[in-house]
């Protein structure tokens, strides 16, 4: 995915997603969410890209809104549309994303300010630690999550990538990184 590029074409942008495109998503439609994600994918990361600065942090949350839309689809009014829903999603999303930033910035600078009390060795300790735990979690999770989290963090590999190399489509991908996330912080 690239949000940060040009335009598509004038007609997918002003296109509309139908009310019964909407009302089939709501009752779990697979097609209709593709639609509304190849419909809103591109502005929407667009919207988060010229927020953030950064197409990589604009990438993943457009991800994170789309889960969003699959995970809370029985709640959506199909006679309301969606767009308003999704630039909120992604306003709150970018919002949070500052907010993580800036705590992780005062963490980091008290942990900068804080005298050394050792020779390192439990900054090691801790990494093995970590390891551990993320090993763990990634072995409880389901078969494909954990090869998709192994793929995309272990390998560096993109959302592209994955979905083709696994045949899946990127909203899938996206679907399943965001579980393995929150598998992950359960067990930090």
């Amino acid at each position: 995915m690239h949000c940060n590029s040009t335009n598509q074409t004038s007609g997918v942008y002003n296109s509309l997603v139908s009310q019964e495109t909407l009302e089939a998503l709501c009752r779990g439609s697979h097609e209709a969410y593709d639609q509304v994600y190849s419909r809103y994918q591109k502005p929407v990361c667009d919207f988060i890209y010229a927020l953030t600065c950064c197409r990589e942090v604009a990438e993943d949350i457009t991800h994170e809104v789309f889960v969003s839309v699959w995970e809370n689809r029985q709640n959506l009014d199909p006679s309301q549309g969606i767009r308003r829903y999704l630039f909120a999603v992604a306003k709150n999303l970018v919002m949070r994303h500052f907010r993580q930033k800036k705590t992780e910035g005062h963490y980091l600078r008290y942990c900068q300010q804080r005298p050394i009390e050792s020779d390192g060795s439990d900054k090691w300790l801790f990494a093995k630690e970590a390891d551990a735990l993320i090993r763990a979690a990634t072995a409880k999770m389901p078969r494909i999550r954990g090869q998709i989290f192994k793929m995309y963090y272990r390998d560096g590999l993109s959302y592209d990538a994955i979905a083709q190399k696994l045949n899946m489509n990127k909203a899938t991908i996206a679907n399943h990184l965001c579980h393995a996330k929150n598998d992950i912080k359960h067990v930090l």
